[in-house]
């Protein structure tokens, strides 16, 4: 129970910073975040777009390397099946570096 109250008030937190960081491209309409399982869901609806974007990761990691924090995310599904062919190639398990300010929050969710 405390691990659902934790997972929906970083969600809201994580929605909002997200939404501030990706404002010029759209806006995140849904968030859930399951930190036990280590998974994502999200619709995003961006600029230009009809639908919303559906995004689900079936698992991600935060990793720490010469005191720099790195985020890969495997499992990457959306509702655009040329987002999937992008997802597989440049973003499947790939580390990208988390900036300073983001890294206290997403400890909280791993």
């Amino acid at each position: 129970m405390f691990r659902k109250m934790k997972d929906a008030t970083l969600t809201k937190s994580v929605k909002a910073a997200l939404n501030r960081y990706m404002k010029e491209y759209g806006k995140m309409l849904k968030l859930e975040l399951d930190s036990k399982s280590k998974k994502v869901m999200m619709e995003v609806m961006l600029e230009g777009e009809k639908e919303p974007l559906r995004v689900e990761v079936e698992r991600y990691e935060l990793t720490e390397a010469g005191g720099k924090h790195y985020l890969k995310a495997y499992g990457i599904h959306t509702s655009r099946a040329w987002i999937n062919t992008v997802a597989a190639t440049y973003l499947e398990g790939k580390a990208f570096e988390v900036p300073e300010q983001y890294v206290s929050v997403l400890k909280l969710i791993v």
